[in-house]
């Protein structure tokens, strides 16, 4: 649903913006010069008026002029240019929230996390076509980046960068070597979480216990988890990262349909890297988790 939302968003907002900005150059090239000039006139007036009468008198004076539907409507959508464009500007080249919609990226990300997706620093990207403006800073391993689904574009993931262009990278479900180096993981604690589980009877809920892992990619250190008791049937395999490709995988190793699943990610999917939690959706509802206010992702 979320998806849904935001890939429907950024359609009317672009429609929006250009139903504004021709509203607001006719209203430019037409009567603007007129409602200047009225309140020209009245600029004396106004600037003994208190704030409501000034307000008042600004409202009397612009209505006078938009005395047509035509000219309303003309001005209602041009009135609304620079704001959309602010909202347009920041939305689309420099920050985006996104919902964590499920927990394939604990221990680090819950369910229901606001994430800020940086989306200028590595490379500007044209609204909706998603192509590349400039180069930005380098994808590094260890980054958390937020991208189009390859299998549904207008799906949005969240995973972890682990394979770069060029890497040979050997996994076996608990063990990584990335070119030859073992990768190393460091148990840093046990927890009890819950998860859902399929059964004949349906889905239900059950508590798991999980080992959380601190693991370094190289020199980059990061929390990951694997469930006690328990491994994903995701066989042994060796992957050779392509260029412009990318592996992904989730921090909740056991339960994290990732590149494992649908193969690299091409460069043209990715939207923006993700590197603060804002705050997570159960505190609006009162439901708890309102200490994550301003987290940084590792």
């Amino acid at each position: 649903m979320f998806d849904n939302l935001r890939d429907n968003f950024e359609v009317i907002l672009i429609s929006l913006f250009v139903i504004s900005a021709v509203a607001y150059t006719i209203y430019r090239l037409s009567f603007f010069k007129y409602v200047k000039a009225d309140f020209l006139a009245n600029q004396s007036e106004l600037k003994h008026l208190p704030g409501k009468a000034r307000k008042k008198l600004k409202h009397n004076i612009l209505s006078t002029h938009l005395n047509s539907f035509y000219k309303k409507t003309i001005f209602f959508f041009a009135d609304l240019f620079w704001v959309l464009l602010f909202v347009i500007v920041l939305r689309s080249f420099l920050f985006e929230p996104f919902i964590i919609p499920s927990g394939s990226m604990k221990p680090g990300l819950q369910i229901g996390d606001i994430v800020l997706v940086n989306k200028f620093a590595k490379g500007l990207r044209i609204p909706i076509t998603n192509q590349r403006l400039t180069q930005g800073e380098a994808i590094k391993r260890g980054d958390v980046l937020v991208f189009k689904y390859p299998g549904n574009p207008k799906i949005s993931y969240i995973k972890r960068v682990i394979g770069l262009p060029g890497d040979k990278i050997y996994y076996d479900n608990r063990r990584m070597i990335i070119n030859g180096k073992p990768i190393s993981l460091k148990p840093v604690t046990n927890i009890i979480d819950k998860v859902k589980g399929e059964t004949a009877e349906g889905e239900i809920e059950k508590m798991m216990e999980f080992t959380i892992f601190q693991e370094d990619l190289l020199g980059v250190k990061n929390n990951i988890r694997y469930a006690k008791g328990y491994q994903a049937p995701f066989p042994e395999r060796e992957w050779f990262v392509p260029k412009g490709k990318y592996l992904m995988l989730g921090d909740n190793r056991d339960n994290s349909a990732d590149g494992r699943a649908f193969g690299f990610l091409d460069d043209s999917m990715i939207i923006g890297r993700a590197k603060y939690i804002v705050l997570n959706f159960d505190c609006f509802k009162l439901q708890g988790k309102c200490n994550r206010f301003f987290k940084t992702i590792n």
